[in-house]
């Protein structure tokens, strides 16, 4: 793996820089003391521009090679979806400049600093985002996740603390570099929350995805830490063959953190958490979290079992957890309007779906749940139509936007929201399509009742139809 000699390097050019990561990597090796600027194909939006606002730094939009030429930087970081195509990222190549990933260039900003990566296929943004916020709150240490916090305007700090925390990603690094994002980070101390079958652009199913997580496992220091899902059989089995320290969390199996007596409340979820492995410790400690759902227990006992790991006090711990209110897009409750509640998900994938809307049941026990869906890629669709068909048991009315496409190219045999609604209809009567969000608006104007939840999950053009029902 080539590595950034940062010695070397006063200023450093983002291509691609209007991306959630991006820019707040560009922030932060702003903070760090390097000359920042970048370019990006269109308009940028909040929060990525109000990163790069706040932080003056200075961005093209619009691909030129010319960009390139003029800013006589020292090194170049590529966004993922950025490839020869780009007139700048054809010059780039043409002329050997050096570019990296923006996983390449923190590391090299971290190098001195332990590194902790919070990596699987759900949950990483909510629970990095938490142990980053603790962290920041109890060390002054720093974290870079793919999600905004909520209550805030950034998904980054930079501190002076003794950890920093990442989100990893198993996606490419660079168009030209399969490698996944989270190997280039190179942490001390790894926290598996799950791991499934995901992204089949990328990988041919759930073994190949498992290797690069072995593949994780395998580049940790002697000295490191692993703190994994003992629920999840693949976490289980990529940590089974490694000798490095093991801390487990669970709330099913035996594990060292070992979630009971959940309560879910109206307004929080509590538990309690225990040593099932070593019940001899007697260690009985009590959590609270805003955060609904199974799938939130679990991604606070990753960042609880971290910490205590690593020797924090139970009680320092409790001192903020309550706080902590999640990532913008995770379960966000946006508000209501005439008396529905509008939530705003990043969901896509059919376990994410599932947990989301089982985490809207348990909160809103009694009320009627809409669940409007906007299916994401059409590979990803089509890999996982069996288990996406009965992910909504727990809503009472699915809409079903047109899938969307992000980058892949609809042919003859691509699968369609028909196809999808037709096998969710097969475990589910109350499924409808909506070709697009004025009809969802209309349709929902029309059927909505004081008193009922709607949950928007969707990533692409119906991701703002959470904010347009709350002002409509």
């Amino acid at each position: 793996m080539r590595e950034i000699d940062l010695e070397k390097i006063q200023s450093i050019y983002f291509v691609g820089i209007g991306g959630i990561a991006m820019s707040a990597t560009a922030g932060i090796a702003q903070e760090a003391g390097y000359q920042v600027f970048g370019s990006n194909s269109k308009d940028i939006y909040s929060p990525a521009k109000d990163v790069l606002d706040s932080y003056e730094i200075e961005y093209n939009l619009g691909y030129k090679a010319e960009n390139i030429i003029a800013s006589n930087a020292d090194i170049f970081i590529l966004s993922a979806g950025e490839d020869q195509n780009n007139p700048e990222v054809q010059y780039i190549l043409e002329n050997n400049l050096d570019y990296f990933s923006f996983s390449q260039l923190l590391y090299a900003l971290f190098i001195e600093t332990l590194r902790i990566v919070v990596t699987g296929t759900h949950g990483k943004s909510t629970t990095a985002g938490l142990l980053g916020y603790l962290l920041k709150n109890i060390d002054n240490s720093s974290f870079m996740v793919g999600g905004v916090l909520q209550g805030t305007t950034t998904n980054f700090h930079y501190g002076d603390g003794h950890y920093v925390v990442f989100e990893g990603d198993e996606y490419k690094a660079t168009f030209d570099d399969p490698t996944p994002k989270f190997q280039y980070y190179k942490p001390d101390i790894l926290l598996l929350n799950n791991i499934e079958f995901d992204h089949p652009d990328m990988f041919e199913n759930l073994d190949q995805i498992t290797e690069e997580f072995k593949e994780l496992v395998t580049q940790l220091p002697d000295d490191g830490l692993i703190i994994y899902n003992a629920d999840n059989v693949t976490c289980e089995a990529v940590v089974f063959e490694s000798n490095i320290a093991k801390f487990s969390f669970s709330i099913d199996s035996p594990s060292h953190f070992t979630a009971h007596d959940i309560v879910y409340g109206p307004t929080y979820t509590s538990f309690v958490v225990s040593d099932t492995i070593n019940p001899e410790r007697n260690q009985i400690e009590n959590y609270k979290i805003s955060l609904p759902g199974a799938i939130n227990v679990y991604n606070a006992l990753g960042a609880i079992a971290t910490l205590r790991a690593l020797g924090f006090k139970a009680e320092l711990i409790q001192e903020f957890l309550l706080n902590y209110s999640g990532i913008k897009r995770r379960f966000e409750i946006l508000g209501k309007h005439n008396g529905v509640t509008i939530i705003d998900d990043y969901a896509h994938h059919p376990t994410a779906v599932r947990e989301t809307l089982a985490a809207s049941r348990l909160r809103y026990p009694d009320k009627k749940i809409w669940a409007i869906f906007e299916p994401h890629t059409y590979s990803r669709t089509q890999a996982t139509l069996s288990e996406l068909a009965t992910c909504f048991r727990d809503a009472d009315e699915v809409l079903l936007a047109e899938i969307y496409p992000a980058r892949e190219q609809k042919t003859s045999v691509t699968i369609t929201s028909k196809e999808v609604i037709t096998k969710i209809k097969e475990h589910h009567k109350n499924v409808r399509l909506v070709p697009n969000v004025v009809d969802a608006l209309n349709l929902l104007k029309a059927e909505l009742s004081f008193g009922d939840v709607v949950v928007v999950m969707a990533v692409g053009d119906f991701n703002q139809l959470g904010y347009n029902l709350l002002n409509q």
